[in-house]
């Protein structure tokens, strides 16, 4: 099934999909990005596997992707849908090999989860063009 990149339209939030296995780490990255006028979560995926489906269904402006994760991983879920939303990956792996697995699937841009308080923000809405 192909999934179809619908772009953000209108004014308000850009609808946000999290990828993240770790139910704690999720459940921060949903407060940081809903704390943000610009974003809102709008759907929380467990495993690569859910993200795709999500993306098809929910069709999310951005997706911000966790690289590890259980039945299928960030990499192989980046390339499933990275030609049509927008992916930020994410990783609390400091593994270069794996950084470039995922901007060869198609990963926009990278942030180390140390320093998603601080940057994950700015690096979404640079990613889709918002206003800081």
């Amino acid at each position: 099934m192909a999934i179809h990149w619908r772009a953000h339209v209108g004014v308000g939030a850009h609808r946000i999909l999290v990828a993240e296995d770790d139910e704690s780490f999720l459940t921060a990255l949903e407060a940081l990005l809903n704390a943000d006028a610009r974003f809102t979560v709008v759907g929380r995926a467990r495993n690569g596997r859910e993200a795709v489906e999500l993306a098809r269904t929910l069709r999310p402006d951005a997706i911000v992707m966790d690289i590890e994760m259980p039945e299928v991983d960030g990499v192989e879920a980046t390339r499933q849908v990275a030609s049509a939303v927008p992916v930020l990956a994410i990783s609390g792996h400091d593994y270069e090999e794996r950084v470039l697995d995922i901007r060869d699937a198609g990963a926009a841009d990278y942030v180390r989860k140390a320093r998603v308080d601080d940057e994950l923000c700015d690096a979404l809405a640079a990613l889709l063009h918002c206003d800081a």
